[in-house]
């Protein structure tokens, strides 16, 4: 149904931990189809996020010569690729909603790469309702321009940095094909009482795009390296205003309501109900 494309101008602005939160959200509060993958030809911590809830699935994939997205080029050149064999590649985080397809195990893209990456991804649209994809940062990886062009909409990650947000204005670093594309731009470990605060970034910058902030919880940054964010979403997802990671939670369930309804997802019916799993 749709591609929802995570994309930073810069490295280490929290773009794969903000599409982690995000997918999970999605996966755990809507009854839809959501596919969670990363493109990185290095090191990514995407799937490690979710290893310990799913520990024997992933050291059955780890263990064998090629998984996820490797498994499915081959499929792709045999010309064997189906919606069903995304499907049997995948690892089911939460049933009948969130599933996790591991990244490739190359060192790095070959050229025709972009487009067999592409090609996978259009057989997963078919699919699932929306496809989570966390690509390499910056303007320059081959992969990153042609999936930022297959994108229905993209999540542009950057911080309260001034800095970082004027290379943006001024489109330093912009890959050609982020132009004329559906945006939201998400300020990472989002620091409300600062003067660089949503608002006057807008107002000042003379940004249209919609911006959000996502605030900084050590409880996720916690899970994460403990790599169980699945089950800490589950416990803590619905916690009180007591909560030390309520607004995380309230910001991160906003932001992903809005993707969804931004590609077509009618979220008032979609929404599980509170304690239904």
């Amino acid at each position: 149904m749709a591609k929802i494309v995570f994309w930073s101008p810069e490295q280490g602005r929290g773009n794969t931990s903000n599409a982690v939160a995000i997918g999970t959200m999605i996966g755990q509060d809507y009854d839809i189809r959501t596919l969670i993958t990363q493109t990185h030809f290095r090191r990514s911590n995407l799937e490690s996020a979710f290893m310990k809830a799913k520990e024997l699935q992933f050291r059955n994939l780890v263990n064998t010569t090629t998984s996820g997205m490797d498994n499915l080029e081959r499929l792709f050149k045999s010309k064997r690729l189906s919606v069903d064999s995304i499907c049997d590649h995948t690892i089911s985080l939460e049933t009948g909603r969130l599933d996790l397809l591991m990244g490739t195990k190359k060192a790095e893209a070959h050229e025709s790469y972009p487009s067999i990456a592409g090609a996978i991804f259009d057989e997963a649209d078919r699919y699932y309702q929306a496809v989570i994809l966390d690509i390499h940062s910056g303007g320059k990886d081959i992969v990153s321009h042609q999936l930022i062009k297959d994108a229905d909409i993209v999540v542009v990650t950057l911080s309260q940095d001034t800095s970082v947000i004027e290379n943006y204005v001024e489109q330093k670093e912009w890959p050609d094909e982020l132009q004329n594309k559906t945006k939201i731009i998400l300020l990472g470990q989002y620091d409300k009482y600062s003067k660089y605060n949503v608002a006057n970034i807008k107002r000042n910058y003379k940004i249209n795009d919609p911006i959000y902030g996502l605030p900084y919880s050590s409880e996720f940054r916690d899970a994460f390296n403990d790599k169980d964010v699945l089950n800490w979403f589950r416990r803590a997802r619905n916690a009180g205003k007591r909560h030390p990671s309520y607004n995380f939670f309230q910001e991160v369930r906003k932001i992903s309501k809005e993707l969804l309804i931004q590609i077509g997802v009618n979220t008032e019916i979609k929404r599980i109900e509170r304690g239904v799993s």
